[in-house]
């Protein structure tokens, strides 16, 4: 789950509610602090080659940049209580515009047009009349008034942050958001805090720092996962095995095993259908209990255990490797849904789709006293060259 992205929000509360006199000194400190966190992570992101953080960085920059300049007043004048209403729903759809849409590249038009609209699209409230526009409206004036001295927004409108919160959570979950989507709404929420809670004005520098680093814990998250996991099968790569392997216990197993006749596999039906029988793999091997699995490079796969039980390995390997081979591949066709659920609906009904199976050869290594992970591996990998010699699709255990 992604909600650890609201760390940072969490403790940023603590703090202000249990060590208020640290708060205060650091607080003491705003603007420098934010500025230099938004800039800190605005130049881990372009290091890194993710452009596409800084439009998220610029809006939030450039709100806080508003707050300071503009709603340190007294909410008694009206231009502030008119920009106190507008600026939270401005962030908003910015915000939901910037996780709906597929962003651009940054040194493109389109990237450039971008990063000036969340840029300069906040500080143009500035020059606006808010307050003859919001007149105009027939809201009562209680719906954008504060109801007291610690909310900046209405009771009348907290239900507009609600329902969006429950409507974006609700988005994440169902397209399975990566952790800059994640931190996208940590730090929409952030900022919401500061206009429902708290009215003092440091407190926007507090919640700005919240939602920043926020950005920066999902960025780290992102690299993490570009590191340490195979984007194709969605399974830790290599250097996440040797570092499992690392901290394996003397009472253990690792199997390596590849798919049979892949090359060939490839040569007749194309690339991208070898992509899907490694995306399969990927899927059934992820989903298995009682061992951790890995992409070891190319059709290669790994499975690690945390026992050394001969008979248990070789009834859970047998599983697998029966799970495989009955599984009914059909290769995609032109016309092929692109909804999941309708794929597996029409799986083997799709006129002039074909079927296919693939299976898999498997060599398990049972770890030996004193055994190196080099030489473990290599041992698994000598048996897996048993089980191709002997025919293919079985198990073989290493000596």
């Amino acid at each position: 789950m992604h909600l650890f992205v609201l760390l940072p929000l969490l403790l940023i509360l603590l703090l202000q509610w249990q060590f208020a006199p640290l708060a205060s000194a650091i607080s003491a400190q705003f603007p420098h602090i934010v500025a230099a966190m938004i800039l800190l992570t605005a130049t881990l992101a372009s290091l890194m080659r993710q452009w596409h953080w800084l439009y998220s960085l610029s809006l939030l920059g450039s709100h806080y940049y508003v707050v300071q300049q503009a709603l340190q007043r007294p909410l008694t004048d009206p231009a502030t209580a008119a920009l106190s209403f507008t600026l939270p729903l401005l962030f908003t759809v910015l915000m939901l515009l910037l996780q709906l849409q597929q962003k651009p590249q940054l040194l493109t038009p389109r990237g450039v047009l971008l990063l000036l609209l969340m840029l300069l699209v906040p500080p143009l409230l500035l020059l606006l009349p808010l307050a003859d526009w919001l007149a105009l409206l027939p809201l009562p004036a209680a719906f954008f008034q504060p109801v007291s001295a610690q909310f900046l927004l209405s009771w009348g409108q907290l239900w507009w942050v609600a329902v969006i919160a429950a409507c974006w959570l609700g988005l994440l979950n169902f397209y399975a958001a990566n952790s800059q989507r994640w931190g996208q709404f940590a730090a929409w929420l952030a900022v919401m805090l500061f206009y429902l809670l708290i009215q003092q004005p440091q407190m926007s520098g507090w919640m700005t720092l919240a939602a920043s680093l926020s950005l920066l814990l999902s960025l780290a998250s992102q690299m993490l996962q570009l590191a340490y996991i195979d984007e194709l099968t969605q399974l830790p790569q290599r250097r996440a095995l040797l570092n499992h392997l690392s901290r394996l216990g003397r009472r253990s197993a690792v199997t390596m095993l590849d798919v049979d006749h892949f090359k060939k596999f490839n040569d007749t039906y194309g690339h991208d259908v070898g992509d899907q029988v490694l995306k399969l793999l990927g899927s059934l091997l992820g989903s298995e209990r009682g061992l951790s699995a890995y992409r070891y490079g190319g059709e290669e796969f790994t499975l690690v255990f945390r026992h050394n039980n001969k008979d248990t390995l070789a009834e859970k390997l047998e599983q697998v490797r029966a799970k495989v081979a009955e599984y009914p591949l059909v290769i995609r066709q032109q016309t092929r849904p692109q909804d999941s659920k309708q794929g597996k609906q029409q799986r083997g009904n799709t006129p002039g789709s074909k079927t296919v199976h693939v299976t898999i050869s498997l060599g398990c290594a049972i770890r030996n006293p004193g055994e190196t992970t080099e030489q473990l591996l290599k041992r698994a990998d000598e048996a897996l060259y048993s089980a191709k010699k002997a025919g293919r699709n079985r198990v073989a255990f290493a000596r």
